[in-house]
């Protein structure tokens, strides 16, 4: 995973935020999962449009942290959602 990667929540993906936490239904596996602010921030840009490294800045300005660490718990926390198929990496072209 790369910081220039790109992703978006899997199709069957639906979720809401309440109290500024997530909850995240994986429609196709029958779960649901719950998502504290942070992880519900970066669930809602990653939108396909928006590079791993504009979603870390975009954390870094709101929580003031330190970009480089940021980055590398955004990836973390990316591969997790990838892992169970929360999110997918968006190919070259689309």
């Amino acid at each position: 995973m790369t910081t220039s990667e790109r992703y978006r929540r899997a199709s069957d993906v639906r979720y809401r935020i309440l109290d500024g936490e997530a909850v995240v239904v994986r429609q196709r596996a029958a779960e649901v999962l719950g998502l504290d602010a942070a992880g519900s921030r970066i669930l809602d840009l990653l939108d396909g449009e928006r590079p791993l490294a504009n979603v870390a800045a975009t954390l870094a300005e709101e929580y003031e942290g330190d970009r480089e660490t940021i980055a590398r718990e955004v990836e973390a926390f990316v591969a997790e959602l990838a892992a169970a198929g929360v999110v997918e990496p968006v190919e070259e072209g689309e």
